[in-house]
């Protein structure tokens, strides 16, 4: 991690920058100009900037002062990386904290400037400081990069090479996927498509990439137009027989930079629907006011959402071969915490080296957090140098992690004790639980979205009190991102509906500052459970494969209905994993999912 010393030297030369140019405030991002949730390290500039490490969050620069603006996941970690920066934390989403674009409207002077790197904010975020800024008549300079000529050694941009998504993962060729939309432009009376996220470009292209640690992408666009379709990546990561399959499949190949020109060329007088919160504000800014502009979501990121039963099965199947994996990796933790000899890194270490025995394995999908006692309560700590802890029986342990398979993306949480756990942490603990299970038995309606649902678990811990400071759930992809919209669960108003062929974690949590953090997360699929005379209803197939650790649960909190259901998901985890054990974790797994009864 960046010293406050290094952090304190790039602000006063990025300052020192700004009144060179006469810029009032200069905005910096983690973000790609696909706005991924993940970028290649060429764009970490806040990371570089600000030293905060958190996936989320940007940063504004003044002369005087700065902020970062980041969400409850990364409060206590902010608070810690920003000390000594000058660089002030606005905890985002809540009432009393302004957004950035309003902050600047109510601290800078009248015909001030500000300036950002136009590739690394969206389009939509550009209209947001644009509305709020004309007010003051304060200019947005989008073409002025100021960090590349200070930052020694940027990273350059990915090349890692292109590689194929077969149908036999995909279940869909390329061709069918464009007849889809192509059929939605149809339908919504639009010439062309802009694809410019990420995920939604390499599922169409049935192609995935190499350019981040843990999301298997490629920094690519597709347009897509009536009789034809054209990707736009850069040619040296695409192996001639890619190319050639993407051409029997109908799409055209063209370097990354010339979409631009491209869309210029090609939409002319016609309609391109694009979407404003994925799309780079410098790229839509430079499309001349010829091309019929129509801001829309990406209807690719619906379609993914929903997968088909190749899909399905091979998800099935991946999370079947890391459950194999977690369990090696409990049974060791088991065999080994007592010699005093484990900490976090090690055991993400341990973690990952059984994932990559595993078949069809390309990468992990996340940084493995691994934290124990304290740590677990930072909701995506991840361990270093300086704060590895040894893992003993005294508190915690809290692992969240997940694989990339060629069928599928994994993401798992398991938090364990042991020791003697307390009476406060056996109640969090169960606590934890019962959320996941009720939340798991939920029926519901046809319509129903995950801010309907959200309540279900986190319900629970409110009836005691206790609330966690992020969603409940997300959708996961098929190698592709761990999470994937557009389906959640949490208090937003996000008015999409769940269906069956969606996926969605299932992850509520304690978190208490300090002294240790909870969670329990599974992957559940949406079913079709009845129709009758009321309507159809809905209810989720829990297809995460692990035991849950037993030994710190309060018995007396759970109903023999909740207890019923851990007996027969540990029943079905066994009867899952245990073939593909040896004698030893076969043991160990027979323990870990033994009947229990009050």
């Amino acid at each position: 991690m960046n010293s406050t010393n290094s952090v304190n030297q790039r602000l006063t030369a990025l300052r020192d920058a700004m009144t060179t140019h006469n810029v009032s405030a200069y905005i910096v991002t983690n973000n790609d100009p696909h706005n991924s949730e993940y970028s290649a390290d060429h764009w970490l500039a806040r990371t570089w900037i600000s030293g905060f490490t958190g996936s989320a969050g940007n940063v504004v620069i003044t002369k005087q002062s700065g902020g970062l603006w980041t969400d409850g996941r990364y409060y206590i970690q902010a608070e810690e990386q920003l000390h000594g920066t000058g660089i002030n934390l606005f905890k985002a989403r809540q009432p009393e904290t302004p957004t950035i674009p309003n902050w600047l409207a109510n601290t800078l002077e009248e015909n001030g400037t500000i300036a950002v790197d136009g590739r690394s904010i969206s389009y939509a975020f550009y209209q947001e400081l644009k509305q709020a800024l004309e007010p003051k008549n304060i200019k947005i300079i989008l073409d002025l990069d100021l960090l590349t000529p200070i930052w020694d050694e940027r990273p350059n941009r990915p090349t890692a090479n292109v590689f194929e998504h077969p149908a036999a993962f995909a279940g869909v060729e390329t061709q069918e996927k464009l007849i889809h939309i192509r059929t939605w432009l149809t339908q919504n009376h639009v010439d062309n498509l802009l694809i410019a996220t990420l995920d939604d470009v390499v599922w169409t292209l049935n192609i995935r990439g190499g350019d981040t640690l843990y999301c298997p992408v490629s920094e690519a666009y597709l347009v897509v137009e009536r009789d034809r379709a054209t990707a736009f990546i850069d040619k040296t990561k695409l192996p001639q027989e890619i190319e050639k399959k993407l051409n029997d499949q109908g799409v055209s190949v063209r370097h990354y930079e010339y979409v631009s020109q491209y869309l210029n060329q090609q939409c002319e007088g016609l309609s391109l629907a694009f979407s404003p919160t994925y799309t780079d504000s410098l790229l839509v800014n430079s499309i001349e006011n010829t091309v019929s502009l129509k801001p829309m979501a990406c209807p690719v990121t619906d379609m993914k959402a929903i997968k088909n039963q190749t899909e399905l099965a091979n998800l099935e199947q991946s999370l079947t071969d890391d459950g194999v994996a977690v369990v090696k990796f409990m049974s060791w933790l088991e065999d080994q915490v007592p010699s005093g000899l484990v900490t976090e890194l090690s055991a993400e270490a341990q973690l990952q080296s059984y994932r990559r025995q595993t078949r069809h394995y390309v990468s992990d999908s996340f940084r493995t957090i691994a934290g124990f006692a304290a740590h677990g309560a930072k909701m995506h700590y991840a361990a270093n140098d300086e704060s590895n802890a040894v893992v003993n029986e005294s508190n915690f342990f809290l692992v969240d992690s997940g694989g990339q398979y060629l069928g599928g993306t994994t993401d798992i949480t398991r938090t364990f004790h042991f020791g003697s756990p307390t009476i406060k942490q056996r109640s969090d603990y169960t606590l934890v639980l019962k959320a996941v299970i009720r939340l798991t038995q939920t029926r519901f309606m046809k319509g129903s979205t995950g801010a309907n649902l959200d309540i279900m678990a986190r319900g629970v811990l409110w009836q005691h009190g206790i609330d966690y400071k992020c969603g409940t759930g997300h959708g996961v992809g098929i190698c592709l991102n761990v999470h994937e919209g557009p389906q959640n669960f949490s208090q937003s108003h996000r008015e999409v509906e769940l269906k069956p062929g969606m996926v969605i974690t299932n992850e509520p949590g304690v978190y208490r500052e300090g002294e240790y953090g909870v969670r329990i997360e599974n992957i559940m699929k949406v079913v079709e459970v009845e129709q009758n005379e009321f309507g159809t209803f809905y209810g989720f197939e829990t297809i995460t494969l692990a035991p849950i650790a037993t030994n710190a649960l309060d018995l007396s909190l759970l109903s023999q209905e909740e207890l019923n259901w851990l007996n027969h998901y540990h029943t079905q985890v066994y009867k899952a994993l245990s073939p593909s054990l040896d004698a030893h974790d076969k043991a160990w797994l027979q323990r870990a999912t033994q009947f229990i009864e009050k």
